[in-house]
């Protein structure tokens, strides 16, 4: 947020109400690659003690970017051809099921969810998603880079290529705990998928998130990265799916994993049409719940590459998982 902004400390009024239907979860599952079977099974919520078929996590986080996009354009930066997003982080707060309504509020922070930008031409807004009970269903902040009298702020620093080693799923012996993890969780790269129009369009229309520098070939060719870029939302979303996909496909204890808690992303480079986009993903932390000591909080790791091998964005993705409870 820069020092001059004029909204510093405004909090905004609900804005962008949007029901959860199933049809939006067979949408966003398509467009993303996430297939969890607790978002298609209508009996699988019910019959494990969810009380109903829960929506994506990152649906909310979808829709409340495209809630600002729709209501509060300048927070994204919409229209400046220099912007791009750098970074974006969620905290899960309860369940959404299918009925329940998002509505979004947020207020300008000085509070960057990426580390080594400058200071100065930054805008960050922290948001807040309600449901209809006047309940948050989750929360989080966005960073974005506008362009500064012509000159954009410069990129964040590409990390070294994350490590993942050789794994099979059938080396393991039995479930996985939460302690297991790191050591023997699983690990690896997807086999990829080429960006194609029908991508940027559908997301961007089933979200909300009407940006020009993903679908206007005229705005966007005169802007920063000289074409149409992917949402970093919807790319950040593809590589959950594929890492989703790979945890799934492991025994884990009869409890399974209490969920997602939360998320966090930064852009590196921009994911452009016909990019052909790979994930890397592992485990890379432990820690045992202060609130819920059967339960551990278990950190994976995610990279995107594209076909040259350059890192374009990497994150973080925080699930609640069972532990052996042996103390």
């Amino acid at each position: 947020m820069s020092k001059s902004d004029p909204t510093a400390g405004a909090v905004s009024p609900l804005l962008g109400h949007r029901t959860v239907t199933e049809a939006s979860i067979m949408t966003f599952g398509g467009l993303t690659g996430d297939y969890a079977q607790m978002h298609f099974d209508l009996d699988f919520g019910p019959a494990t003690g969810m009380g109903g078929t829960i929506a994506h996590g990152l649906l909310s986080a979808a829709w409340s970017l495209g809630a600002l996009a729709q209501h509060a354009p300048e927070r994204l930066a919409i229209g400046d051809p220099q912007a791009f997003i750098a970074g974006y982080r969620v905290k899960f707060d309860r369940m959404v099921f299918i009925g329940d309504r998002f509505s979004l509020r947020w207020r300008p922070v000085d509070e960057p969810c990426v580390e080594g930008l400058a200071s100065h031409g930054r805008r960050d807004t922290a948001f807040e998603i309600v449901n209809q009970r006047d309940e948050i269903s989750c929360r989080g902040a966005v960073t974005v880079c506008p362009g500064d009298g012509g000159a954009a702020q410069r990129l964040p620093d590409v990390p070294a290529p994350l490590s993942i080693g050789a794994w099979s799923k059938e080396q393991l012996s039995g479930p996985l705990f939460a302690e297991d993890m790191v050591e023997a969780g699983p690990r690896g790269e997807s086999l990829g998928r080429t960006v194609t129009e029908a991508d940027l369009v559908g997301y961007a229309n089933f979200t909300g998130e009407l940006n020009p520098a993903s679908l206007n070939e005229a705005f966007a060719g005169k802007g920063r990265f000289g074409a149409r870029i992917a949402s970093p939302m919807w790319t950040f979303c593809l590589g959950f799916g594929d890492y989703l996909r790979d945890l799934l496909s492991v025994s884990m204890p009869s409890s399974g994993f209490a969920g997602h808690l939360g998320d966090r992303w930064r852009f590196l480079a921009p994911v452009r049409l016909g990019d052909t986009l790979r994930t890397r993903h592992r485990p890379v932390s432990c820690r045992v719940s202060k609130t819920h000591p059967d339960k551990a909080v278990v950190e994976f790791a995610l990279q995107l590459l594209n076909q040259r091998d350059e890192i374009v964005q990497d994150g973080l993705v925080a699930m609640m998982m069972s532990t052996r409870g042996d103390g």
